[in-house]
């Protein structure tokens, strides 16, 4: 007989005979089976009938225990509509049959979904990274100092746990740091986060735990062993290793590779920031430095060192070798592509024009930009040579102000199915969440290197972020901590999460998943109470399947069907019910016997236009503020902080495109004062189009010091006197007569007229 027709049988017979007349008739084939064992025919009658009497009794076990709400189950079924409002309770042993190497039969289990009428009726709108731009990598975990490697398929990067940081309730001084953050894609827009490395514990002997940097090796025993270098705080550097990316790790050495005062760092007061690379000949190669000289001359410090790594990748084979790195600070890394050794770095915070000089031909890096180096010979000191910046400062591009607020940087590069990345950091996420503590946030941009010069243009860092280059295939399990963006999701523990619920509504958004073959059930692993609906491409459409359980521990649940849905490319949005539900992974069924039509995979992009508002301040920097804006209609806009003394000079003005096709309207300005938000009407269009027409009032306009800009007498801005002598007038509030400082600006503006592509 068949197992399939045994499925059949099983699932007949229980519905028709009570538990305790079924565990009866189990005894009573178990009792045949004992007393008829003398030969061989009935030694083989009774390996058969002991196989099916398993069976029956699993199923029988199936039918009393299992995921349920409040002990609560039902037969029959029905089919969901697409808003999922009805579905079944029925508890089965599941689908996906296999036979182990014994040759019994195993089962993965999985229970059909309750319908308890559970009603998400609103969703969270606590989404910081939206939709529409895929950096930072991580909508949830601040992180910083990335480094990568590729293994099977998948690219890993590595970070700083600043949310170690945060959780301590501090500004980042990065002193609470003693792990690392692992997170992994094989599409470069949706990540899972593998969770924590935490090295304090694998290595109790450092301080802290900064800025990684990876490398591997297939070794003589045949595996992949992965080398990861950290800064142990600012006095040096440790390694752990591992044979898998994600681990466990173990830390070799039981004690520093690298340490102040060490023989031949004399010059090196802060040796951190490790950057390693393996060479085409397998040799390891590690830069690490940072600090500033006593005599200050940062133009030629010589801090940053290199050095040959001995053939167990924990030891050294040369002496360390300085790199004249021109106004050098910090974030050293290393990069071996095509026979030439990359080694970059973060620049200081001086003006580096006057000192550039002796570099001609050489771009002058802005202040606190990412500049590189080259070599074939590493060293040979005299062999490096400056290559010029290479990566703005967060805070701006080629255009001025970026938007983003201002910030160190570190950076990895990294070649990955053909493409060149650059892998950053920013203070993005924080940004977006309107805090101002430090915090960090990983990032992906596209590095524009040419190989064969070795030339890498300066680029900037982006919100949008780089293309989808693989769909999510949807037919296999895939991480429940696998996601684009999200709100209200954290994880139920630090080191190989799950995506866990911490309000009602929260969600997880998917971008790009291919359903070829259309789908017929979704099946999710889950923990917890309550009910996971799937909704497709827009977080407000209707449920296309849901499941609903009450389960203490992991579960796999199925929907009992799958709404119809046309097409074939899809983003997806897990929607949760209430808080502490987890999610383990996820899986959908196929739905379709033939392929659907292939779509392009930039189907489930969201076009839009990215509106920067440039404000300017004495001292700096000044203010900036940006929106990515999908349609017409109101908005507001809120600028990065400035203090609250400072001489406002410019109230803003927007980017210039010259193709732009839409306007506008600035409604009024919102000002943040130490006794609440003062709104101000202004009711003036700009022009994006126009680079005359694309400003509010600034301190070079005609008004005369003391009239009314904008506003009213009572509450309004108005031009005031100014100590500064290149301005003719600065920008004031007034409130009642009385100046009122303020510290950031929101512009409430309408925009009308967009057209946008795709």
């Amino acid at each position: 007989m068949s197992t399939e027709k045994v499925h059949i049988m099983i699932k007949r017979w229980t519905k028709q005979i009570s538990v305790i007349d079924f565990v009866l008739f189990i005894g009573i084939i178990n009792l045949k089976v004992s007393l008829d064992t003398r030969n061989k025919t009935e030694v083989l009658t009774m390996k058969i009938t002991s196989k099916l009497a398993a069976i029956l009794c699993a199923a029988a076990l199936f039918m009393t225990v299992g995921c349920s709400n409040g002990g609560e189950t039902s037969s029959g079924s029905s089919e969901p509509d697409a808003s999922g409002s009805s579905g079944t309770a029925d508890v089965s042993s599941a689908s996906n049959s296999e036979t182990n190497e014994s040759g019994t039969v195993s089962e993965e289990k999985i229970m059909d979904s309750l319908n308890n009428g559970i009603i998400i009726d609103s969703v969270s709108g606590n989404v910081y990274k939206n939709e529409m731009n895929a950096n930072p990598i991580s909508p949830n975990i601040f992180c910083a100092d990335p480094t990568a490697v590729e293994y099977n398929g998948r690219l890993y990067v590595y970070g700083t746990n600043d949310q170690q940081q945060a959780e301590e309730g501090t500004k980042n001084d990065y002193a609470y740091i003693k792990s690392l953050v692992v997170f992994s894609t094989d599409d470069m827009v949706n990540w899972i986060y593998h969770g924590r490395i935490e090295v304090g514990e694998i290595a109790p002997w450092i301080n802290n735990s900064w800025a990684p940097s990876i490398a591997s090796r297939v070794e003589d025993d045949g595996l992949t062993h992965f080398y990861l270098y950290f800064s142990n705080g600012g006095a040096g550097v440790g390694v752990i290793t591992s044979t898998d990316p994600v681990g466990p790790w173990t830390d070799p050495l039981g004690e520093p590779l690298v340490y102040q005062n060490m023989p031949g760092l004399e010059n090196c007061p802060a040796p951190f920031d490790p950057g390693v690379c393996i060479d085409e000949n397998g040799v390891g190669w590690l830069s690490f430095g940072g600090g500033t000289p006593a005599d200050g001359n940062t133009m030629h410090s010589k801090i940053p060192k290199i050095a040959k790594l001995g053939k167990d990748m924990l030891s050294f084979d040369s002496e360390f070798v300085s790199i004249d790195a021109p106004y050098f600070f910090e974030a050293s890394e290393l990069n071996y592509i095509d026979g030439v050794y990359y080694y970059t770095y973060c620049t200081d915070w001086q003006d580096h024009k006057t000192g550039w000089k002796e570099y001609e031909g050489v771009d002058v890096p802005p202040a606190c930009s990412m500049a590189y180096m080259t070599t074939k010979t590493p060293l040979d000191a005299d062999s490096w040579e400056c290559r010029g910046p290479y990566f703005y400062n967060a805070g701006e591009n080629a255009d001025g102000a970026s938007g983003l607020r201002w910030a160190n940087n570190h950076t990895h590069f990294i070649e990955y199915k053909g493409v060149n990345y650059i892998i950053h950091h920013t203070l993005l996420l924080e940004e977006l969440m309107g805090g101002k503590a430090g915090f960090r946030s990983m990032m992906a941009d596209y590095l524009p290197m040419d190989k064969a010069t070795g030339d890498i243009p300066i680029t900037a860092a982006s919100k949008k972020g780089v293309a989808q280059i693989k769909l999510v295939d949807p037919y296999t399990y895939n991480s429940g901590a696998l996601m684009f963006t999200c709100a209200d999701i954290g994880y139920d523990k630090v080191t190989d999460p799950a995506a866990k619920s911490t309000a009602d509504g929260a969600w997880i958004y998917v971008r790009g998943a291919d359903f070829g073959y259309g789908a017929s059930e979704f099946i999710a692993e889950v923990k917890g109470k309550g009910r996971i609906e799937v909704r497709l491409d827009d977080i407000s459409s209707k449920a296309a399947a849901f499941v609903e359980f009450d389960c203490a521990d992991y579960t796999k649940i199925r929907s009992d069907s799958f709404a119809k849905f046309d097409g074939r490319n899809h983003d997806v949005y897990f929607v949760f019910s209430g808080s502490d539900i987890e999610l383990k992974s996820w899986k959908f069924s196929k739905g379709d016997e033939q392929l659907r039509p292939e779509e392009d995979i930039a189907s489930t992009d969201i076009p839009y236009m990215t509106l920067v508002v440039s404000g300017q301040t004495e001292p700096g920097p000044s203010p900036s503020a940006m929106l990515d804006i999908p349609k017409d209609g109101d908005y507001s806009i809120k600028s990065s902080s400035f203090e609250k003394d400072s001489a406002i000079v410019n109230l803003g003005f927007i980017n210039t495109d010259t193709n732009a096709k839409y306007k506008v309207l600035v409604r009024s300005l919102t000002l943040a004062t130490e006794n609440g938000e003062v709104e101000v009407p202004v009711n003036k269009e700009l022009d994006p189009a126009s680079s005359s027409e694309n400003g509010l009032a600034n301190g070079w306009g005609g008004s005369e010091v003391g009239s009314l800009i904008y506003g009213t007498e009572e509450c309004g801005i108005f031009a005031a006197k100014t100590d500064i002598t290149w301005i003719n007038y600065r920008l004031a509030l007034k409130v009642n007569g009385e100046e009122t400082p303020f510290t950031s600006i929101t512009y409430n503006v309408t925009v009308s007229g967009l057209e946008l592509d795709g």
